[in-house]
């Protein structure tokens, strides 16, 4: 043991490198992580302090429906790795064809991030960072003049992303369920 000054911390050990995220296009065999992913965001929008109602769809539901879309090339969707397991997905198209942006709403010739989400284990390891910038350079690459997300505000992991991302607020969407 090396020598220790009385009062001095011992020494410590060399931060552990944390393991990198790695992003690509999804395929076919990603379509089990991806039908979780799809459960893991309502089910995360459930929770405090965003308190959603909207209902966490079955893993099969997802499944059946990735099953069905996933060679759509309206869509594209890409995945986050950690060590080499499907950790978080995100998904990119024409904003047009979004449904809660009516035209009054949207700009010109627009992409859209639709969808990200990372698996709770994986989280503060960069993938859903990663997964933004992966949208954005495809909306890019795409050619469209601008990329547009939305979020509820209360998802502080949203509200703390994607603005780093560089998305600015341009306008706040209010609503208010009645009989809930």
């Amino acid at each position: 043991m090396p020598w220790m000054t009385p009062g001095e911390p011992p020494a410590s050990e060399p931060p552990a490198a944390q393991p990198k995220v790695v992003v690509r296009r999804a395929e076919r065999n990603d379509l089990p992580a991806l039908a979780r992913l799809e459960v893991e965001l309502p089910r995360q929008q459930s929770l405090a302090p965003v308190f959603s109602p909207s209902p966490v769809p079955s893993y099969e539901e997802c499944l059946a429906g990735w099953e069905e879309d996933f060679d759509d090339p309206v869509y594209t969707t890409f995945v986050a790795e950690l060590e080499g397991a499907v950790v978080g997905s995100s998904i990119g198209c024409p904003l047009e064809i979004a449904g809660g942006h009516p035209p009054l709403t949207r700009p010109d010739h627009a992409g859209f991030l639709a969808f990200a989400a990372v698996f709770p284990h994986a989280r503060g390891f960069g993938a859903g960072r990663a997964l933004g910038e992966a949208v954005i350079a495809w909306t890019a690459q795409a050619g469209y003049d601008c990329v547009v997300t939305d979020w509820r505000v209360t998802n502080l992991l949203s509200s703390r992303t994607w603005p780093r991302l560089g998305f600015k607020e341009s306008f706040l969407r209010l609503h208010r369920l009645v009989g809930y």
